[in-house]
C-alpha cells in the first residue's frame, strides 16, 4: 500500500454482530459482536418478526444505502494490500471490521473456543462466518449454526446456536478514518436446549475505525439490539465494543479489546469482558489467530475465562 496513506490496522473493528455480545458469542461457544458463547433465545409468540418483513427490508437496504454511499476520495482502500486481510477480518475480536469483503470476492473464518463457566467447561466450534463482497461497498453475511459441546462432573450435552445473517455497508473512509453500519439477524426456528426461537432477533451496528500511526488503529463498534433471554423474554440492550490494534510487522498484528452490554436479559444488569490475542499472516490470503479471554462483571458470555484459535481465508 503506498506510504502515503496511514493505513487502518485493525479488524477495524472484529459488539457484538453481528447481534449483541451473547449472540456473537456462539463463534466461541460474541461477535456481534461481535456475537459466540451462550444459547439462542427461546420463543416469545408474541413478539414475531414475520419473515415477510425481513425479505422486503433486505432489498430495500441494498438500494438505500447504494444510494447514499459517499463518493471515494482518490485515496488507495485502506482495507486492502500486503496487510488488507487483518482489516478485513471479523474474527478473532467481537466487535466486526469496519471493512467489508472487496466486490467479487468471498471471506471464510473458521474456530475453535474452550470456555471455562462456573459449573464446568464449554467448548464450541466451527465458529463459522462466510462474508460475500457485494457492489457500492455492500456485503452479506452469514453464520451458519455453531455446535456447542458443555461438559460437567455429571456428564454433558451437544446445543446448537442459531442462524446469523445480515448486511454491511461501508459509508466512507479518509487517510485515517473508516465509517461502516449494518444490519443483522438471528434467524428463527432453531431447536436446542433452551427451547425453540420462533421470533426474529435483529441487531444494528455503527462501526468507526481511526488510524492513530501507520501501526497502530481504535475501533469504536455501538450496537442496539432486540432479542430474547433464555426465558422467552425479548429485551433491548446498548453494546459497546472498544478496540486497539498494533501491527508489528506487516505479519503480525496484536490486539486488545474491551466490549459489554447494558442488559444481558429483560430485568438483567450490564455485562464486560475482555479479550485480547495476535494474528498472523501464512499468506496474502490466509490468516491465523489465537485469543484469551476474561469476564470483567455482569454474566455476559456466561463463561468466567477462555481461550481460542481459528483461520481466515480470502478468495
Amino acid at each position: 500500500m503506498p506510504e502515503t496513506l496511514d493505513r487502518i490496522p485493525t479488524n477495524p473493528l472484529a459488539v457484538c454482530p453481528m447481534i449483541d455480545c451473547n449472540e456473537k458469542h456462539q463463534r466461541l461457544l460474541y461477535h456481534s459482536p461481535t456475537s459466540r458463547l451462550t444459547q439462542n433465545p427461546p420463543k416469545d409468540k408474541t413478539d414475531i418478526m414475520r419473515p415477510t418483513s425481513i425479505l422486503i427490508i433486505i432489498p430495500w437496504l441494498l438500494v438505500s444505502a447504494s444510494a447514499w454511499a459517499l463518493p471515494m476520495p482518490s485515496l488507495p482502500n485502506p482495507c486492502t494490500g500486503p496487510s488488507g486481510l487483518l482489516a478485513e477480518l471479523d474474527r478473532p475480536t467481537v466487535a466486526d471490521s469496519a471493512c467489508v469483503a472487496q466486490p467479487g470476492r468471498a471471506i471464510l473464518e473458521m474456530g475453535y473456543a474452550h470456555l471455562n463457566t462456573n459449573d464446568g467447561t464449554r467448548q464450541t466450534l466451527p465458529q463459522t462466518e462466510l462474508r460475500f463482497g457485494l457492489p457500492h461497498r455492500n456485503e452479506f453475511v452469514l453464520l451458519p449454526p455453531n455446535a456447542i459441546y458443555a461438559g460437567n462432573e455429571n456428564g454433558g450435552e451437544t446445543d446448537y446456536s442459531a442462524v446469523v445473517m445480515g448486511l454491511k455497508h461501508e459509508w466512507g473512509y479518509t487517510r485515517r478514518w473508516i465509517y461502516t453500519g449494518e444490519v443483522l439477524f438471528t434467524a428463527p426456528g432453531t431447536r436446542n436446549a433452551a427451547g425453540t426461537t420462533d421470533g426474529w432477533g435483529t441487531a444494528v451496528n455503527g462501526i468507526v475505525s481511526y488510524s492513530v500511526t501507520h501501526s497502530v488503529a481504535l475501533g469504536l463498534m455501538l450496537g442496539v439490539t432486540s432479542l430474547y433471554d433464555q426465558q422467552g423474554r425479548r429485551y433491548t440492550s446498548l453494546n459497546p465494543d472498544f478496540t486497539a490494534t498494533w501491527l508489528i510487522d506487516p505479519r503480525w498484528q496484536l490486539y486488545a479489546e474491551v466490549y459489554g452490554q447494558t442488559h444481558t436479559g429483560q430485568g438483567v444488569g450490564s455485562g464486560w469482558d475482555t479479550d485480547g490475542g495476535v494474528q498472523y499472516l501464512v499468506t496474502r490470503r490466509i490468516e491465523v489467530d489465537a485469543e484469551i479471554g476474561q469476564r470483567l462483571s455482569g454474566a455476559l458470555g456466561g463463561y468466567r475465562h477462555y481461550w481460542g484459535m481459528g483461520a481466515g481465508w480470502e478468495f
